[in-house]
């Protein structure tokens, strides 16, 4: 188990072409690794064998009744935001008012992906994971596959009027599990109009977009990630 090439391929996995040397790691931050076992365990990554969660709940004031003018309805609104993150650089991310027990089926098949499910690609740059999404079509799956190198960030339409998300997500910790926090950093959408590109930021508050924190789910291991040769 202490084989270093079992610990690079392990690192392969997860960094893909961005991996590095480890006489070149993290320079920048005076971080050395001192084997490939000791980047896996030290450097910052996404985890595979779940799915990042957050919850967000808001109060919303209703109208104010015909019949008594002093009684204004006020509605308790709960939904969830649920990342999906996987080896060969895939991402999928829902918003869904379905409980974590219902809302995680419904990404763990990766070939058929529901209309509200967003996907893309994702990049590791230190602690902080890069997503470029868009909503899922049909169409898609008969338009054929655009080949990628492993994390980076795909170009996934090439729709004259199409809408992409790209967010900055930054790698946390918890006191039991490495890498199972991602804290908002950035959310841009851009739309594609007639070859005119319109961006738009949201306003990244703890309220509207609060941490996402990782839970194992383990019907995503039920089918091998590469064939068994």
């Amino acid at each position: 188990a202490r084989d270093e090439e079992l610990w690079r391929l392990a690192c392969v996995k997860v960094w893909g072409h961005s991996i590095g040397t480890l006489d070149a790691q993290d320079a920048e931050n005076s971080i050395v690794y001192y084997s490939w076992r000791d980047m896996f365990i030290r450097r910052e990554r996404v985890n595979f064998s779940g799915c990042y969660i957050s919850k967000t709940t808001y109060l919303r004031m209703g109208e104010n009744s015909f019949q008594d003018q002093f009684y204004r309805p006020v509605q308790l609104v709960e939904y969830y935001r649920y990342i999906r993150f996987m080896p060969d650089g895939k991402v999928l991310m829902m918003t869904s008012a379905d409980e974590p027990s219902q809302g995680v089926t419904k990404i763990r098949n990766v070939h058929n992906i529901r209309p509200d499910v967003l996907r893309g690609r994702y990049r590791l740059f230190g602690d902080t994971v890069t997503l470029v999404l868009q909503k899922s079509s049909q169409s898609r799956a008969t338009t054929g596959h655009v080949r990628q190198r492993r994390g980076s960030v795909m170009p996934l339409d090439e729709d004259s009027n199409a809408t992409q998300f790209l967010i900055e997500l930054r790698i946390g910790h918890s006191p039991k599990r490495r890498c199972a926090q991602l804290v908002w950093s950035h959310y841009t959408l851009v739309q594609k109009r007639n070859k005119v590109d319109t961006s738009s930021e949201f306003d990244l508050t703890d309220a509207k977009y609060p941490s996402l924190w990782f839970s194992p789910v383990k019907s995503y291991h039920l089918d091998a990630d590469a064939p068994l040769v």
